[in-house]
């Protein structure tokens, strides 16, 4: 069962980014007239990324149930990584009037100044254990 839908859902990703980089050569060549359209693909296209994230795990955790485990520590450390990235934050640097002149307010600059040190925490996690793995992978030989 696992490796057939391991098959389809591969079949079907493949099936989805032939069809998305038509679509987007298609946007291109007919210029403005078509960027509405593929906006609203894109926004499908994320609905359908937001209902996989949400099917992913629990469909992982119906086959394997020793899985909720692994999960619960992933959201943990996500929590942690979180909670660093918000006390690490500055919050609104900016001049009011800078700000203002944006269109922007002093709490959405808050809010993505918070996401952009989580972005970079995950990053240099994300690095730091393709680093531990290649190397322990060397010494391990």
């Amino acid at each position: 069962m696992v490796d057939k839908l391991t098959k389809y859902c591969k079949y079907l990703l493949i099936a989805l980014m032939v069809f998305n980089v038509v679509f987007g050569i298609i946007t291109i060549v007919s210029g403005e007239a078509g960027v509405g359209t593929f906006m609203g693909f894109a926004y499908c296209m994320l609905g359908l990324t937001v209902v996989a994230i949400l099917f992913a795990p629990i469909y992982g955790i119906i086959i394997n149930p020793k899985s909720v485990k692994t999960l619960g520590l992933v959201l943990v450390i996500v929590a942690v990584i979180a909670l660093v990235a918000m006390l690490l934050s500055k919050g609104a640097t900016l001049s009011a009037e800078y700000l203002e002149s944006m269109g922007v307010t002093a709490g959405t600059e808050s809010f993505v100044d918070f996401f952009m040190v989580f972005t970079y925490i995950v990053a240099g996690a994300t690095i730091a254990a393709v680093i531990y793995s290649a190397v322990s992978k060397l010494i391990n030989k």
